[in-house]
């Protein structure tokens, strides 16, 4: 009797597991891309915007440029949105920079398909051509949290001036693994954002921020993404995740591009 009770029970643990694995596959791309609650696309006064089609649908951008300034292409995270840049673009600015930053499908005002990692990548490198028809060079590719891993794609394909990462992870897998140690998620995961398979192939300068403090994404996969790609430079903060992007990052990277006081 207690060989069936536990055979009963064995079946029972293995087909709950089972339903969460399933569960958790249908779920990832909500818990990957957290979207918030769309809100109108803004942008300061003087910038310029842009609606692009994508092969699923459109995303907006916009960017605001001073003469000479360095462009860097902005790729928020995943709680974040378009909308939501403006301040990002005001830093930029201060620092020296020009700033450029388009929406993720499925976020914001974008129209059409849902997110998903080629989305972002395409998102990206329709931005990219929309700047180089308007006449700028190729631009600095920068990404926060998950837009670090729009950005090192882009740079992988030789579609950027350089790469900046702040927050970055060594792939979007690396970062489930820990977080569900018990689940496969290597088999399950829909969009793996490899950026460390994607690293030796970046061939511009690359600067590299992580926050030593850091809840969300582990400082050492910041270190290990800037180790693997050629030519990096890693610098640690003293921040948690969501407050790397301060004056002083923004100082490094108008240095890195080359801004002079």
């Amino acid at each position: 009797m207690f060989k069936r009770i536990a055979r009963w029970a064995g079946s029972i643990m293995i087909a709950a597991y089972a339903l969460g694995l399933v569960v958790l596959f249908l779920a990832q791309r909500s818990l990957l891309f957290a979207a918030p609650v769309p809100l109108p696309t803004a942008a300061p006064r003087s910038a310029e915007r842009a609606t692009l089609s994508l092969s699923g649908g459109t995303v907006p951008m916009w960017w605001s440029n001073a003469a000479d300034a360095p462009m860097v292409l902005f790729f928020h995270g995943n709680g974040g949105q378009l909308s939501r840049t403006v301040r990002t673009g005001r830093d930029a600015a201060a620092a020296g920079l020009g700033f450029a930053a388009v929406e993720y499908p499925g976020y914001g005002e974008s129209t059409g398909a849902g997110p998903s990692e080629e989305g972002c990548i395409e998102a990206g490198r329709a931005a990219i051509a929309e700047l180089t028809k308007r006449g700028f060079s190729p631009p600095i590719c920068m990404g926060h949290s998950l837009g670090t891993g729009v950005a090192t794609a882009l740079a992988a394909e030789g579609r950027c001036a350089g790469l900046v990462l702040a927050s970055p992870y060594t792939s979007i897998a690396d970062v489930a693994a820990e977080r569900y140690p018990f689940v496969p998620v290597r088999w399950l995961l829909l969009d793996p954002f490899d950026s460390l398979a994607r690293a030796p192939s970046v061939e511009v300068p690359a600067l590299v921020v992580h926050g030593l403090d850091d809840g969300v994404i582990p400082f050492t996969m910041g270190r290990t993404l800037a180790n693997a790609i050629p030519n990096a430079r890693f610098l640690e903060r003293k921040r948690h995740h969501n407050d790397i992007l301060d004056g002083e990052t923004w100082a490094k990277v108008a240095e890195f591009a080359g801004v002079e006081e």
